[in-house]
């Protein structure tokens, strides 16, 4: 009797903690597979998120750039332009030779397209800089010859705003010697030049070069006038484009930094030929400035009305305007030469006409 208690008790016990372990076997399941579980349902999210911010970023970080960008950066417009030139002989003209500079492609500022010409040039050749179609015409009397170009401009006004704005570290250029010498119209070691160069400071590149565009500005008036050279123009305070440009190229070689003339068109119906500035930069190349921008004149009124002074204000912004660039170092769009007979006396002009139509 006592044997058959103690063998039910012995399997008892083992019951009792074979369930024991069962549930306990149980229960670290369960209590491993929440864990399991909470971690996957707390970790899953945030690399979903992480995942989903990373990808937003790289979306719209190119985005934000672009919109600063296009609020930065002036958008190019397309320009349709026509030159004619009427060639007028009067008696007789040996050999007529006519040189018109061809508009090109230039990195960030222009770009030409659909370019003809209505009468085929004897060569096209190179200068220094320029691309030049050449039109020899021999033994012309009393006759009148029409030439046309044209094309489509794709422009945009290339200044110091946008180059900062693009942040533009171009390549530097080998030789710039030839952009700081003395020539005629651009007395840049003359001592008056040279003189007035020594007062205009500044603490950087770009500040030199603004303080000479505004003085510029604001010591010459417009005049149509020969071409009479810098420092006469610094002397008599006006001038044409040609001088307003010889003026702040003179005084940018007088400080050691390069500067060119450019020849072209502003973008606008109404006018014809004109002259401009490029300055070099060390960070961004060429960049263009137009000294020959207009004072605008404000009235300075009191609280009642009443006119105390009148002001100028400079437009220093240099970046309103566009241009279709046709060569540098040349203070005209076409250059003439011709040879007449030893009998017969001849003259030979040229009347130039330029239409320019935004489409």
């Amino acid at each position: 009797m006592k044997k058959r208690q103690t063998k039910k008790k012995q399997t008892k016990d083992y019951s009792m903690i074979i369930n024991a372990l069962i549930i306990t076997i149980i229960a670290v399941i369960a209590a491993f597979a929440y864990i399991s579980g909470g971690k996957k349902e707390e970790v899953k999210p945030q690399t979903d998120n992480n995942r989903q911010t990373n990808v937003q970023v790289k979306k719209e970080q190119p985005q934000q750039i672009k919109q600063e960008n296009q609020q930065i950066l002036p958008p190019f417009e397309n320009y349709k332009f026509k030159y004619t030139y009427i060639i007028d002989i009067k008696g007789y003209v040996k050999n007529f030779i006519l040189d018109l500079p061809i508009p090109q492609n230039e990195e960030d500022r222009q770009y030409i397209s659909d370019y003809k010409m209505s009468i085929e040039p004897s060569k096209i050749y190179k200068d220094d800089i320029n691309t030049i179609a050449q039109f020899s015409m021999p033994n012309l009397y009393n006759q009148q010859i029409i030439l046309t170009t044209e094309g489509i401009a794709k422009v945009r006004t290339y200044n110091i705003k946008l180059a900062q704005a693009m942040n533009n570290n171009k390549l530097p250029e080998k030789d710039l010697s030839k952009y700081l010498k003395s020539e005629p119209y651009i007395e840049s070691n003359d001592p008056y030049i040279i003189g007035i160069a020594n007062k205009i400071k500044g603490n950087t590149q770009e500040e030199i070069i603004q303080n000479i565009y505004e003085y510029a500005q604001k010591n010459m008036t417009y005049k149509v006038m020969q071409n009479i050279g810098a420092k006469k123009a610094l002397q008599i305070k006006q001038g044409k484009c040609s001088e307003f440009s010889n003026v702040m190229t003179a005084l940018c070689r007088a400080k050691k930094i390069p500067a060119r003339i450019v020849m072209g068109n502003i973008a606008r119906e109404k006018y014809t030929q004109h002259n401009w500035v490029e300055v070099y930069f060390d960070k961004y190349g060429w960049v263009a400035f137009d000294p020959t921008t207009q004072a605008t004149v404000v009235n300075i009124r009191d609280a009642n009305g009443k006119l105390v002074r009148q002001e100028k204000r400079y437009d220093t912004s240099h970046d309103k305007l566009r241009y279709i660039t046709s060569g540098r170092n040349k203070y005209s769009t076409y250059n003439i030469s011709y040879s007449v007979s030893d009998r017969k006396g001849g003259h030979a002009r040229v009347t130039e006409k330029v239409e320019i139509s935004k489409i």
